[in-house]
C-alpha cells in the first residue's frame, strides 16, 4: 500500500526549473509537494528520509523491455514457444530487473491471448502492453497496434517502425526506446550505445508524456514513480555545481526506487517484485 513519504535534507530534484535543492513529498501515488523547505507537518509522514549527504531525485523511466524474449535477449536467436506459466516467470524476471534499474513503467509486446497483460495484472504492478487486440487489464495500459500504427485511446501515436527505436537509433522522432535485444538491463549501458545519450534519456520519459500521465518531472501532481541516486557513492559523485540527470544516470543505478509511492527497490533488495529463478525453464543442450 502506498504511503506518505518525505525526502529532505541534502536533496536535489529535477523539476520544471532544472535541478533544484529542497524536499520532495510523496502523497501516496502522486507527488504531493516539492519546494525549498518542508512544512513541519510533512515530518509526520509514514516514511521520513533525511539525507545528510547529497542525493538526486529523478522521475522514473519507461522503456520497451523483453517479455518472452527475456532469457534470449542479445543472443540473436528467436525466443522459444513457452508455456503460460513460464512466460509469467519471464515477465516477473523482466519487471524485477526493470525496477532495479529505474524503469518504473515497463512496456511489453503482448501475445495474441494477452498473457503478458494478465501476468502484469497478477503481479499487481503497473505497466504498458502493445498488442494487436485489446489487452487492457487492471493496472495495465494498452497501446493497440493497428496496421503497424500505435494507437492509444483512439489517438494515433505513430508508425511502430518509425517511433520505436533501439538505443543506437535514438533521435528526436523516437517515442519509445526498444531495449528488448540488449544484454544489459542497465540504463547507462543503453545510453552509452546512443549517439546522443541526452536524447535517449529524454525518450525514457516520453511514454509518461505520450499517455498524458505526467510531464516526466519531479513536480506537484506527477506520479510517484521516483528514483533516488546517492551522490555520495564515489562511482556517481560529481561536483555539486555539475549535478545533471544524464551524468548521474550514466554513472550508476538508483539506490532507492518508488513505484506509485511504494518502495519497490532499496540498496539491492527487491521489495515489490522478487526476481524468480528461470534457469529450470530454459532448454538444455
Amino acid at each position: 500500500m502506498s504511503v506518505r513519504t518525505l525526502l529532505y535534507g541534502e536533496v536535489y530534484y529535477h523539476g520544471r526549473g532544472g535541478i533544484e535543492k529542497g524536499f520532495v513529498f510523496l502523497n501516496g501515488e502522486k507527488i504531493g509537494d516539492v519546494g525549498s523547505e518542508p512544512p513541519p507537518e510533512y515530518e509526520l509522514a509514514e516514511l521520513v528520509l533525511k539525507y545528510e549527504k547529497p542525493a538526486l531525485v529523478l522521475h522514473g523511466f519507461s522503456a520497451l523491455v523483453p517479455g518472452v524474449e527475456f532469457p534470449y535477449r542479445g543472443l540473436g536467436v528467436e525466443a522459444q514457444n513457452v508455456s503460460p506459466s513460464a512466460l509469467e516467470r519471464f515477465v516477473q524476471a523482466s519487471v524485477s530487473a526493470s525496477i532495479a534499474n529505474g524503469i518504473t513503467l515497463p512496456i511489453f509486446m503482448d501475445t495474441d491471448d494477452c498473457l503478458v497483460s494478465s501476468s502484469l495484472s497478477k503481479l499487481g504492478v503497473q505497466g504498458i502492453v502493445i498488442s494487436r487486440q485489446p489487452c487492457e487489464r487492471p493496472g495495465v495500459l494498452n497501446i493497440l497496434l493497428a496496421r503497424e500504427t500505435l494507437v492509444f485511446k483512439g489517438v494515433e501515436l505513430g508508425v511502430f517502425s518509425q517511433v520505436v527505436c533501439k538505443p543506437e537509433e535514438a533521435g528526436e522522432h523516437c517515442l519509445i526506446l526498444d531495449t528488448r535485444g540488449e544484454h544489459s538491463r542497465s540504463v547507462q549501458a543503453w545510453l552509452s550505445k546512443s549517439p546522443n545519450p541526452r536524447i535517449a534519456l529524454d525518450i525514457l520519459l516520453k511514454p509518461y508524456k505520450l499517455l498524458t500521465l505526467d510531464n516526466g518531472l519531479i513536480e506537484r501532481g506527477s506520479i510517484s514513480d521516483v528514483l533516488v541516486y546517492d551522490l555520495s557513492d564515489p562511482v556517481i559523485s560529481a561536483p555539486l555545481k555539475a549535478i545533471d540527470p544524464l551524468t548521474t544516470v550514466m554513472r550508476g543505478n538508483p539506490q532507492l526506487v518508488f513505484v506509485k509511492g511504494e518502495v519497490a527497490f532499496e540498496k539491492g533488495e527487491h521489495l515489490m517484485v522478487v526476481p524468480p529463478s528461470i534457469i529450470q525453464l530454459l532448454p538444455g543442450e
